[in-house]
């Protein structure tokens, strides 16, 4: 009988140790994002979209991020997604509600881009290091269709990451903003073309000027011609 309950003291401490471990491993908080195109454009009444990727390859502990517009002009629409919720979260043996936008687990740096890449995910480079698999915040801008073309605003997303503690509470906080310029631009901007005219033909306003061009000459031709004409004929009027 204490055989067994030796084994069975013996298993539970080694199912513990990883768990403990764990807990005693010193905390790393990564923040890691990527920012898509800065400049984005959008038609009058139309909407563009600008993208935001975050991951967590040096990190122990899941990033909560929340998102907000700190800048827009006033009559344009800025919408995020995901939007802001709450999950919840079990942390130290309790339940904790956390409000956030999206959160970024630990993952590994690859070494060559994802091929099976897990849903709400994306697989991105990291400069001069490999890959890594991100989760996206897409910043959507639609304007007024009373927007001129030409006009300019410029959008700036702050995120907030932050990591609980043992507690339950968040332990640390980190921000970084994120700036978008948008250009409103017309619809027919790089259209279809229409050729007006092509090498070797004479358009309008060309012929035109070519007959100016000869007209003197084409008037004296054609004097030279009526007097070769007439003056023999009146010649010999005036001898009959």
């Amino acid at each position: 009988m204490r055989k067994i309950v030796a084994i069975i003291v013996t298993l539970v401490m080694l199912i513990a140790l990883p768990s403990v471990a764990l807990a005693q491993e010193p905390a790393q908080y990564n923040f890691a994002s990527a920012q898509g195109s800065k400049h984005i454009t959008v038609t009058p009444g139309g909407e563009g979209t600008g993208m935001i990727y975050f991951y967590n390859i040096d990190g122990n502990r899941i990033t909560h991020i929340s998102l907000e517009v700190s800048q827009a002009p006033d009559s344009w629409q800025v919408e995020i997604q995901p939007p802001l919720g709450q999950i919840q979260v079990e942390i130290g043996g309790m339940v904790v509600t956390v409000t956030e936008n999206l959160h970024v687990e630990p993952s590994e740096l690859l070494t060559q881009e994802a091929k099976d890449v897990p849903v709400g995910m994306v697989c991105i480079t990291v400069p001069n290091r490999g890959y890594a698999l991100a989760k996206a915040a897409k910043i959507i801008i639609r304007v007024p269709e009373s927007e001129e073309i030409g006009g300019k605003g410029e959008i700036n997303i702050s995120a907030v990451a932050e990591w609980l503690g043992q507690t339950g509470a968040a332990a640390i906080k980190q921000a970084r903003d994120f700036d978008f310029l948008v250009e409103v631009v017309s619809e027919t901007a790089g259209g279809e073309e229409k050729i007006l005219e092509e090498p070797g033909t004479a358009g309008p306003g060309e012929f035109y000027s070519i007959v100016m061009r000869w007209l003197p000459a084409i008037i004296a031709i054609v004097i030279a011609i009526l007097a070769a004409v007439l003056i023999p004929f009146w010649v010999r009027r005036r001898h009959e």
